[in-house]
């Protein structure tokens, strides 16, 4: 696996475990604008892995 390959796979991985955590904290959090503003961060970082996975295909 080449490195950008690694960097792509890492970000993914972390973007899935942010999104698991904050499904979590959607149970019990009772601070809906906290909540959002984790939401739009979230949000942020799939953004970029997606567009760091669609380069590393067209590469493949």
């Amino acid at each position: 696996m080449t490195q950008s390959q690694r960097v792509a796979v890492t970000h993914a991985l972390e973007s899935v475990m942010s999104a698991k955590s904050l499904v979590d904290l959607a149970r019990y959090q009772k601070e809906p604008q906290k909540l959002i503003n984790m939401l739009l961060r979230v949000g942020t970082d799939l953004d970029e892995v997606e567009e760091r996975l669609r380069t590393l295909k067209d590469k493949v």
